[in-house]
């Protein structure tokens, strides 16, 4: 009976020992587990800087008019040797044909008395036009200047008379050289391409005008 008395006595004393450490670890657990979280680490989504662009920045400039291929072809071997890559571009140009000096609105007997004051002026070359609807014209000189022309016109004039001149024109393809330049690259210059013709450099024209 005794022994069954302090067999009992232990036990209560064992489950008051674990009661009181166990259940002491289990509060310090807990409130370390309720504790303040510290906050997880998070890498940005850092985006690697785009490359620069390694295009050079180029500006179209245009050399012309060459009134012809040739002209055109030997300026643009002058330019591929300075490592440019020339354009052909063709326009149709109005290009003077000569220039006409005429009296107009004359009747037939008009037409007459003023030839008769020509020639005595010393005007040979005038003539009553034929053509129907240059019937009341007198012409007094087709010219392939107009220097010579504005001469005649004002002799014409100084017989009191009323000279008309008239710039006949025709269609003609001129040249051009497009060609791209760095922005580095100095501006073409027209002394080193003269041909004979005036040459002068512009900006080339939008995309689809002329040419």
């Amino acid at each position: 009976m005794r022994n069954l008395f302090f067999a009992l006595l232990f036990l209560n004393l064992a489950l008051l020992a674990w009661w009181h450490w166990g259940g002491q670890s289990s509060k310090a657990a807990a409130a370390v587990s309720a504790g303040p979280t510290v906050p997880t680490l998070e890498l940005a989504n850092v985006s690697a800087p785009s490359p620069a662009t390694s295009a050079t920045p180029t500006r179209c400039r245009s050399l012309g008019p060459f009134a012809d291929s040739a002209a055109a072809t030997a300026a643009s071997d002058l330019m591929r040797s300075r490592g440019w890559q020339p354009r052909d571009r063709s326009v149709d140009t109005n290009a003077p044909d000569g220039y006409w000096v005429y009296i107009a609105q004359l009747t037939s007997a008009a037409q007459k008395t003023v030839l008769a004051r020509l020639n005595a002026a010393g005007i040979h070359d005038a003539a009553s036009m034929t053509q129907p609807e240059q019937s009341d014209r007198v012409s007094v000189g087709f010219f392939a200047d107009q220097t010579h022309a504005v001469r005649r016109a004002e002799q014409v004039r100084a017989l009191g008379l009323k000279p008309v001149l008239d710039i006949h024109e025709r269609t003609v393809p001129m040249h051009w050289l497009d060609v791209d330049l760095k922005a580095a690259d100095p501006d073409l210059q027209p002394k080193l391409f003269q041909t004979g013709n005036s040459l002068q450099v512009v900006d080339c024209p939008a995309k689809g005008a002329g040419g």
